[in-house]
């Protein structure tokens, strides 16, 4: 069972929304247990599932073809100016985000964005 603080995992999310404005279009943090989301804008119940299921077969890929395994996070360079990270958060948690990236500087997604997310979940550990 997970021991975590719902407000602040909201908080993470309108801090994460407030800092890349209209270029995130949404986000969800899941248990990666269930798939099912607790927090996020816009929510894609069936996306959180879909990218639960992803990552794992990534996971097995990678360590099937000899290639080192996935540290923290991917993205995804996706059809008409989209694109989506996928977090790991240790074994338990998992976020995603949708990106409008023609509206998000690349810069501020890998250096601050990112790096913000994952020390915004982890605060939320009781």
């Amino acid at each position: 069972m997970l021991d975590i603080d719902i407000t602040k995992l909201e908080e993470t999310v309108a801090q994460t929304k407030a800092l890349l404005k209209d270029g995130l279009l949404a986000t969800d943090i899941w248990d990666k247990e269930t798939g099912l989301s607790l927090a996020g804008v816009n929510p894609q119940p069936e996306a959180t599932a879909l990218f639960n299921v992803l990552t794992i077969e990534m996971q097995n890929t990678l360590a099937g073809s000899g290639f080192p395994g996935l540290a923290r996070y991917y993205i995804l360079d996706l059809q008409d100016s989209n694109l989506v990270v996928v977090q790991r958060h240790r074994d338990d948690l998992m976020s995603g985000m949708l990106l409008d990236a023609r509206q998000t500087n690349l810069g501020v997604l890998v250096s601050v964005a990112i790096p913000r997310y994952a020390l915004g979940v982890e605060s939320a550990r009781n």
